[in-house]
């Protein structure tokens, strides 16, 4: 009980917190608080080193094999910005009065919305982290027709802020589903016609299907392809972008059949071409999941799997080491290996910027505390070749 008591705090804190926020940014003109997010974003920016990391090795992997020249770091720079005023102005874009609503956003395509529903069969949405997310989940007020619409959630670690937002969306309208809920109760929904969201653009884990995005191998979250063959509903995809200060323009875009985990990365893609620096760079899309007991062979799964853009991959030795044998475990199609022989950890950096492509993760063959340390500086997991069965 003693433990809960700081806990409890924290959590009415932070509710407070939050109350607090929204309540003075609906009073505020969306305009100005679009404003005041970029001031806080370029305020902010230079004291957010792993933030950049993250934003950088992403922006590098959309880029790598493009043909005109791409200022990183600007683009980076611009997208953390656009990402905070993004952010601030959803926190005032709840609970918003349909002609509010009108004001902020407008569909540039309802047709492609009105055509997936005639048929009766539901409709999945292929939704992002852009441009200002919450206004997303109120696009159905817009939409006569559309009399279900629910969403995917995570759950928030703080069960007060928890229930008042689902509360908060319930009352708007939204039902919400998180992973503990049956895919039975989702199927239902559909089947009545329901518009189900789903954030697509988040890691899937080790529960994911492996799928090119953006010409990366990774992971995608299977649920919009089991809903789509349980209820032979229609998939469509969102993209929003900053049209103005405080003014945002959502496309559907249509998913190719058949509605697999490929077909509608590719359809993600194309909702986020659309306006790159509307996207929420700052989590680690591409990210790899190695360590004791997973080995890089484990995540990529089938060797047939190939991307246009391979994975990168050191081996990290000394002379001693240079000759010895890489593990099956750490052997796949998609992943090209370098090798840093006898070198000191200082120079990993350098080594991975001198390509277009980041460095995905190393190998050891023995413990060297100095590169774990400055690996993890740089984001970049190291596996230890012992750890492998072999």
């Amino acid at each position: 009980m003693k433990d809960e008591f700081p806990k409890r705090l924290k959590w009415r804190a932070e509710a407070m917190g939050h109350s607090l926020i929204s309540f003075v940014m609906r009073k505020l003109p969306t305009k100005i608080v679009f404003r005041l997010g970029e001031l806080l974003g370029k305020f902010i920016w230079p004291l957010m080193a792993a933030r950049q990391r993250i934003i950088m090795r992403n922006l590098r992997i959309l880029y790598a094999g493009k043909t005109h020249v791409v200022d990183m770091e600007t683009l980076a720079r611009a997208a953390f910005v656009r990402a905070t005023a993004n952010l601030v102005c959803s926190s005032g874009s709840s609970e918003l009065p349909k002609g509010k609503l009108r004001e902020m956003i407008e569909i540039e395509n309802p047709g492609l919305m009105e055509e997936a529903l005639a048929k009766k069969n539901g409709v999945v949405v292929l939704l992002s982290h852009m441009g200002n997310w919450e206004l997303l989940t109120q696009l159905h007020r817009l939409f006569p027709n559309i009399t279900k619409s629910g969403a995917f959630y995570r759950p928030l670690n703080n069960p007060i802020l928890n229930e008042r937002i689902l509360k908060k969306r319930e009352a708007d309208g939204t039902k919400l589903f998180s992973k503990r809920d049956s895919l039975h109760q989702v199927s239902g929904f559909l089947r009545e016609n329901g518009v189900i969201g789903i954030l697509a653009d988040q890691r899937a884990g080790w529960q994911g299907e492996m799928v090119p995005f953006f010409g990366r191998l990774t992971r995608a979250s299977p649920l919009p392809g089991l809903l789509v063959r349980r209820c032979k509903s229609e998939v469509l995809a969102l993209s929003l972008r900053t049209v103005a200060p405080g003014k945002w323009s959502a496309r559907y875009h249509a998913v190719e059949m058949p509605y697999n985990s490929r077909n509608c990365m590719k359809a993600l893609e194309q909702a986020m071409q659309v306006s790159f620096v509307d996207v929420f760079w700052l989590q680690e899309r591409w990210k790899f999941y190695i360590g004791k007991g997973s080995s890089p062979r484990d995540w990529m799964g089938k060797d047939d799997a190939r991307g246009t853009l391979p994975h990168r991959a050191l081996i990290w030795a000394t002379s001693a080491e240079s000759e010895l044998d890489l593990p099956q475990s750490c052997v796949h199609g998609d992943i090209e290996y370098e090798h840093g022989i006898d070198q000191g950890a200082g120079e990993l950096e350098a080594i991975d910027r001198a390509k277009a492509l980041p460095v995905d993760f190393i190998v050891i063959f023995s413990e060297n505390p100095e590169l774990r340390m400055e690996a993890k500086r740089l984001g970049i997991p190291v596996y230890l070749a012992a750890d492998s069965s072999e």
